[in-house]
């Protein structure tokens, strides 16, 4: 007897938090149905924040110290198209409060997010688009993020 193909659709939906992300690209953000052009600073349970011209380059500790009246318990930091690390500087408001920050692609860290507000738990993220001088010095073999919306 042969097995017919099964096909399953995944779209997360945040259990513990009000907000999720729906779709992503190279160029937006896509949060509870409403299409972000810039980067955004997103809790799980306030919501996003435009962050106009912000990028990994650009991302400092002030930023970081401006999650802590929300006490998250992870901060995710989508760098853009490349995995960035931040400096141990930027990073100590977080690591001082002992709130783990992780750095990953900006794909990897909204599909992350999703996940982290699905089980219900309290997570902020930083989602920042490539800054334009960072863009030029990608190799031309770089496509667009997927996008998971069905």
């Amino acid at each position: 007897m042969a097995l017919s193909p099964v096909t399953t659709s995944f779209t997360a939906q945040p259990n513990g938090g009000a907000f999720g992300i729906n779709a992503y690209g190279a160029d937006f953000i896509e949060v509870n149905g409403v299409r972000f052009g810039t980067s955004l600073l997103l809790h799980s349970d306030t919501g996003p924040s435009s962050m106009e011209g912000l990028s990994a380059e650009s991302l400092q500790a002030h930023h970081l110290e401006s999650l802590a009246g929300l006490a998250p318990e992870i901060v995710l930091v989508g760098t853009g198209s490349r995995q960035r690390f931040l400096a141990p500087a930027v990073l100590a408001p977080m690591l001082s409060r002992r709130i783990g920050v992780e750095c990953m692609t900006l794909a990897a860290a909204c599909r992350t997010f999703n996940l982290l507000a699905s089980e219900g738990r309290k997570t902020a993220a930083f989602l920042l688009f490539d800054s334009p001088a960072a863009t030029n010095a990608l190799p031309d073999s770089t496509h667009p993020f997927p996008s998971f919306k069905d």
